[in-house]
């Protein structure tokens, strides 16, 4: 899975998508998950805000950002190693999770979400 979509025609992004979205809900995330976010940068203007995704598998912290990137098409910031969110004024985790759930399960509230 690339997620570096200036590279890639657009069946191959949805491709890529496919098989991101298919990868987490098969060996990462099943209905009723936490996925635990870190907050790793906030932008100097207040409006980016740059987290962290993980969730716990038999006891071990399992990062799952640069996945979740690609299923739900988002920017991935290599200078800070996470997902690049925009925008201020609201939960950038729930948001998130929110889109995460939905796009996973049809379901936006089959996740939940934790700060850490």
């Amino acid at each position: 899975m690339s997620n570096d979509s200036a590279t890639l025609t657009q069946p191959e992004v949805k491709s890529e998508r496919a098989k991101a979205i298919e990868y987490l809900r098969s060996d990462y995330l099943k209905s009723g998950d936490t996925v635990y976010v870190i907050l790793r940068h906030v932008s100097q203007s207040g409006m980016s805000r740059f987290v962290d995704l993980y969730v716990v598998k038999n006891g071990r912290p399992l990062r799952i950002t640069w996945t979740v990137a690609t299923a739900l098409a988002m920017r991935y910031n290599r200078k800070h190693e996470s997902l690049h969110v925009g925008g201020c004024g609201f939960d950038a985790a729930h948001s998130v999770v929110y889109d995460l759930a939905w796009t996973l399960f049809g379901d936006a509230n089959a996740l939940s979400h934790s700060w850490l």
